[in-house]
């Protein structure tokens, strides 16, 4: 099972186009399907072939901006391994349909942000319980990712809706009774919204 906060930082660092080395990794393996260690380091196998541009952000000029290492890769291959997001045949590494769903999940969440706003606001509302502290934990971390502010501790509001993932893991959280989701026209204090 992968570590949901080890997902949440490489989905954020990805979605603000400021990826670490396992964001990295996970473009490369995206833009090539598979690849081996040496391609991380080597233009001639991982630059030689169109990008999908779902990053944002240009693989080479990260690798010498932020000097990555060998042992740093195969540090965060073997990180990816673990999570059940990557996984190695013979030579190569791939991403396992685990790490495509999680590469589907952040194209969605970056094509929602890039959308064009509707006009409208929504306000998300909950009064979690302290036994279910990881969920809210979860709930927060996703609004954060969709851009939302947080105007009182348990009140965010965003300019995006909610994706259906995650009103489906709300359910399968069983927090939906906690939860309140509002679309809001008119906002009075809209200092604080992104």
């Amino acid at each position: 099972m992968a570590n949901e906060k080890f997902l949440t930082r490489i989905t954020n660092s990805i979605i603000n186009n400021s990826p670490k080395a396992s964001g990295y990794v996970f473009a490369i393996l995206w833009d090539l399907g598979q690849a081996t260690s040496e391609s991380f380091f080597s233009p001639k196998y991982s630059f030689t072939k169109p990008t999908r541009s779902l990053f944002g952000f240009d693989a080479k000029e990260f690798q010498k901006k932020n000097n990555i290492k060998q042992g740093t890769i195969r540090q965060n291959l073997r990180r990816l391994i673990a999570q059940g997001i990557v996984k190695k045949s013979g030579i190569n590494f791939k991403l396992t349909s685990k790490g495509k769903a999680i590469i589907g999940k952040i194209a969605a969440r970056k094509k929602l942000l890039e959308d064009k706003w509707d006009g409208q606001y929504r306000l998300v509302i909950f009064d979690i319980p302290e036994k279910k502290r990881n969920a809210r934990n979860w709930l927060r971390s996703e609004l954060y990712l969709l851009d939302y502010s947080q105007l009182q501790m348990s009140v965010f509001i965003g300019k995006k809706p909610l994706p259906e993932d995650v009103i489906r893991d709300i359910d399968l959280h069983k927090i939906g009774g906690h939860v309140n989701y509002l679309l809001v026209k008119n906002v009075y204090d809209k200092k604080r919204i992104r």
